[in-house]
């Protein structure tokens, strides 16, 4: 794997706030939501170089809006799920939240009135996809979209219909179990680029936010500023 330093970040920075009219002289703080260590290494360098910064870097260190359970084992607990639950703690703080991330792995955490009680990690949608390709020796790579049918006519769209109903049973299925176990009104939030897709055919997903993970990750600047 290539790797990519900070010069070249601060390059794409650089070209992407020139294109939108945005001053990089503005830019007094850099918030880090990585579960890569490198990744967050070479960050810490970029802030340090180009903008006289100490990078903050998103863990359970900070202050965030909510608790674990007895019991809850957080140790490695993500970047990415925390600063979705701090944004949707913000939204929704009186309800019981169960959160879908549809990113490389998919996840899901639940919490019981501002308490993390629990969650669940499996293989993302690409990564399933890509799977099936690279461990067999004729089947096509394809891309995931919403079928006309569970039935498909021909091989590429009879993997795209079962990768689609079949990973859309799987969250229909676990937020059934997961009524069942907590016994109370639940929301369900979901986040994460083919999260989009998969919304409009589960219906209960109370409501998909693209920008879950971008906002949660301001509000817990704003939470620790």
């Amino acid at each position: 794997m290539i790797r990519i330093i900070e010069d070249e970040y601060f390059s794409y920075f650089n070209n992407i706030t020139k294109f939108n009219n945005i001053s990089i002289e503005k830019v007094d703080a850099i918030l880090i939501s990585s579960v890569v260590p490198n990744i967050i290494i070479t960050f810490q360098f970029f802030a340090r170089k180009y903008f006289k910064v100490e990078a903050i870097i998103v863990d359970l260190e900070k202050k965030i809006p909510f608790t674990f359970a007895k019991g809850v084992n957080y140790t490695g607990f993500g970047a990415d799920r925390i600063i979705d639950i701090t944004e949707a703690m913000l939204k929704y703080p009186h309800k019981n939240l169960v959160i879908f991330d549809f990113g490389t792995a998919t996840t899901y955490d639940v919490l019981k009135k501002g308490v993390y009680i629990g969650g669940g990690i499996l293989p993302g949608i690409d990564m399933s996809i890509n799977a099936l390709y690279g461990n067999t020796a004729k089947l096509p790579r394809v891309k995931f979209t919403t079928p006309s049918s569970v039935l498909g006519t021909d091989t590429m769209k009879q993997i795209q219909a079962a990768i689609f109903f079949g990973y859309a049973g799987q969250i229909k299925h676990i937020i059934k179990k997961i009524n069942e176990e907590l016994g109370e009104e639940i929301f369900v939030l979901a986040t994460g680029g083919l999260g989009r897709i998969l919304s409009a055919e589960i219906d209960e997903i109370d409501e998909y936010d693209p920008n879950l993970s971008l906002k949660g990750l301001y509000t817990l600047y704003m939470l620790n500023k």
